[in-house]
């Protein structure tokens, strides 16, 4: 028997990761990233952007665009690019290094 531990490859993040300062927090709404999306994002935001960033970073990325879509027209929305692509050499980044058809959940 073997239990997959987490649900995703982006180190911090997942279905059993709930800090204590997080418990505490009020949540208006969330939105779950799928590792495709993450990795699709981190790879925009080096080619369009310049920006070399892991995972988290771009979760919050894919974040920002879904609220965008549902918040009213001149609202103002505010991130975190709180991780860099160096840590994710293994996983995000792999993808870039692998041959063409494997989704990014398989490079994890």
């Amino acid at each position: 028997f073997f239990l997959v531990r987490y649900d995703t490859i982006m180190e911090g993040v997942g279905c059993d990761r709930l800090t204590a300062n997080f418990a505490a927090a009020r949540i208006d709404a969330a939105f779950r990233v799928s590792d495709e999306e993450s990795c699709a994002m981190a790879r925009r935001l080096l080619r369009d952007e310049g920006l070399f960033v892991g995972g988290s970073a771009a979760m919050n990325c894919v974040g920002v665009l879904r609220a965008a879509e549902v918040l009213p027209p001149g609202s103002t929305i505010v991130t975190v690019l709180c991780d860099g692509g160096q840590r994710y050499l293994h996983s995000v980044w792999r993808e870039e290094r692998r041959r063409e058809g494997e989704s990014c959940a398989q490079c994890g």
